[in-house]
């Protein structure tokens, strides 16, 4: 009877803890939002990775892709910084994105690739320490930016968030509970375990160089 009423405690604190957790990050971290024609000059933005189908980029990551190039052409930045998975040779979530960009007008020595973004966590973590961009502008949709926010925190990142939602997406209930999840891993990722990114590669300094140099 005993250690079935301490796993209901344990059951309860960690649904006290998860709400909690959420509050805290939705409440703390709605600060430093921007629509691309307001933010503040920085040279390197973030664009990070959404889902890819057979090269054809969903409208999520388009819109990502499409208010950075606008922000570009707007020198509201100098480089763009995409973030995403290659951890597969059947699934490659940066190159659809830098063609995409090209098309855009976005010149190629402009645009830095990181195949080994593979989350949230990894990809500021290793936009801070493999491409020195200590400030950074986001670019994400709402559902995303407190999470993004929080992580830059707890990095000792500098970043703004820009805002790139420019319709309803489809499934937006299930990428907003997916959140509240995945806000206790960035928890975990940063408080518990300060864990690092599965690949760290050498150091491409981002400020100092163009892509082919």
């Amino acid at each position: 009877m005993k250690k079935k009423y301490k796993i209901k405690i344990i059951i309860f604190l960690i649904i006290i803890f998860y709400i909690w957790l959420n509050l805290y990050i939705n409440w703390v971290y709605s600060k430093k939002i921007y629509n691309y024609e307001e933010v503040p000059f920085n040279q390197v933005w973030l664009i990070l990775w959404a889902w890819v189908t057979n090269w054809y980029l969903s409208l999520i990551y388009q819109d990502r892709l499409k208010i950075a190039s606008k922000a570009y052409k707007k020198w509201k930045i100098q480089k763009i910084l995409i973030s995403g998975d290659n951890s597969k040779t059947n699934y490659d979530e940066l190159t659809p994105a830098w063609k995409f960009l090209i098309d855009l007008w976005v010149k190629k020595e402009d645009i830095f690739l990181d195949y080994a973004g593979f989350d949230t966590y990894q990809s500021l973590f290793r936009s801070k320490y493999i491409f020195k961009a200590d400030n950074i502008n986001i670019f994400t949709q709402e559902y995303h930016l407190k999470r993004a926010l929080y992580l830059c925190s707890k990095l000792k990142l500098n970043c703004n968030w820009v805002k790139t939602d420019k319709r309803e997406y489809l499934y937006m209930n299930k990428y907003i509970f997916r959140e509240t999840l995945a806000n206790l891993k960035a928890f975990y990722n940063t408080f518990l375990w300060n864990k690092k990114p599965k690949y760290l590669w050498e150091i491409v300094d981002i400020n100092l160089k163009s892509n082919f140099n």
